[in-house]
């Protein structure tokens, strides 16, 4: 039975192909939005512009500070159930969960 070969090298110009209109799709939408947004702000006054400025500003700022005061990723606790991966070394019939520590062996030794 003959396996599909990860061989991508028939597949470079179509994958280039589509690169290349997604990008340049993102790219005019990004210029699109670029000048809606000008274009708004272009027709407040010079007072409500500095206005805005300032309230996006701080809007952001506020954002940025409370996330240095947010826990937003805690390390999970291990729990008394935990047991750690067999070792390459560590014979299949230890105990893990006994209180004396697991005896590790190769097969060329013994003991």
């Amino acid at each position: 039975m003959k396996t599909q070969s990860n061989d991508n090298s028939s597949s470079t110009p179509m994958n280039d192909r589509i690169a290349k209109v997604v990008s340049e799709f993102i790219v005019s939408f990004q210029a699109k939005l670029a000048a809606s947004i000008g274009q708004r702000f272009n027709a407040y006054s010079a007072g409500k512009q500095k206005v805005l400025l300032v309230s996006v500003v701080a809007i952001i700022t506020v954002i940025l500070l409370a996330g240095l005061f947010t826990n937003s990723y805690t390390i999970p606790a291990l729990h008394q159930s935990y047991k750690p991966a067999t070792h390459i070394g560590m014979a299949s019939d230890v105990n893990l969960s006994g209180r004396r520590d697991a005896q590790l062996t190769d097969s060329l030794t013994k003991k």
